[in-house]
């Protein structure tokens, strides 16, 4: 049965409080129930470690302080994470493009970039490769 936004468990991390409430106000008009968020990489990996369900799709930020979006996205590899990947940056597409090949190197699910401000239409079109993977 193919997912649905509703169905899925997502989970945001970035340590712009604004950009979390701003990407999580997004999702939910686009009928998504299920948010976790994590201020910065090290409360990210936490989250996803406590997590029961883990999550079908994550968003991460690039430049974070404690542990960056490069850090986070090895980490998930260690973890053998396999939801949607989708790196959300306000650095510009060079940045984006270098994130984009570590997320594919560490073996990621990668639905692609995202540049900041996020979009609903930009987060709409890559979180639609999700559903239609189901």
């Amino acid at each position: 049965m193919r997912k649905r936004y509703e169905d899925l468990n997502v989970l945001i991390v970035d340590d712009d409080e604004f950009q979390v409430d701003f990407v999580s106000d997004l999702l939910q008009e686009l009928g998504v129930k299920n948010i976790t968020t994590a201020n910065g990489g090290k409360k990210g990996l936490a989250e996803f470690d406590r997590a029961i369900a883990k999550p079908d799709l994550l968003l991460c930020d690039i430049q974070m302080p404690d542990i960056d979006g490069f850090e986070f996205m090895s980490a998930m590899g260690e973890r053998r994470f396999h939801g949607g990947v989708i790196l959300m940056s306000g650095q510009g597409s060079r940045v984006l493009h270098s994130a984009s090949l570590v997320a594919q190197l560490s073996r990621q699910n990668f639905l692609g970039n995202i540049e900041k401000p996020v979009s609903k239409s930009d987060l709409e079109a890559k979180m639609t490769q999700i559903l239609d993977a189901e």
